[in-house]
């Protein structure tokens, strides 16, 4: 029992070790999704076409996570063509990265096993647009240390990213997006 309370000890402090963790493209543990409420129906779109790195340390951390726009899949292939071509532009803005500017841990460590709220602050750059963005964020670190699940939600105004708000007819898109994300990364080794 105390073997078993020693390693989960060097796990948790193994993910403050200058640690990297990579996410993969088309992965199918990882999903990126967005949420758009319209008058007759609620739109979603989702990718797995992400991919990126979180770096771990005692001071905090470092990290870029990128997501191919034009992967985007609302289920719809002409709603799809009309989102990238037409509100997206995704020939000139092809992919939104998200730079992790400051990662703060609660309690200085990560539980294996634990889902735990970190602060995360970073710059998000799409349609041409950087922004400083606060998304509400999740790490849990898997029991072996190898895998770093990391979870956010953090609404977007198409706005605020020179987004023209999609309108077909009667419906019109909120102009508020909400994004969901889920990621598995893994340790560098």
């Amino acid at each position: 029992m105390r073997l078993l309370a020693i390693s989960m000890l060097c796990a948790a402090a193994a993910c403050l070790a200058d640690d990297t963790f990579t996410v993969t493209r088309d992965a199918a543990e990882n999903l990126v999704t967005f949420t758009s409420d319209a008058p007759l129906e609620e739109i979603v779109g989702k990718t797995n076409a992400v991919t990126g790195y979180v770096t771990l340390s005692s001071g905090g951390g470092s990290g870029e996570i990128h997501v191919d726009l034009a992967s985007l899949d609302t289920g719809m292939s002409l709603r799809n063509k009309h989102m990238r071509d037409n509100h997206l532009e995704t020939e000139r803005f092809p992919e939104a990265v998200f730079s992790l500017s400051s990662l703060s841990l609660p309690t200085g460590t990560l539980q294996p096993g634990t889902r735990t709220q970190v602060t995360v602050t970073g710059m998000l750059a799409l349609h041409g647009v950087t922004k400083s963005i606060s998304p509400t964020t999740y790490f849990t670190p898997s029991a072996s240390g190898d895998e770093l699940t990391i979870e956010a939600e953090f609404s977007v105004l198409l706005q605020d990213s020179s987004i023209t708000r999609p309108e077909f007819l009667i419906m019109k898109v909120a102009e508020d997006q909400r994004i969901s994300v889920k990621l598995v990364a893994h340790r560098v080794k």
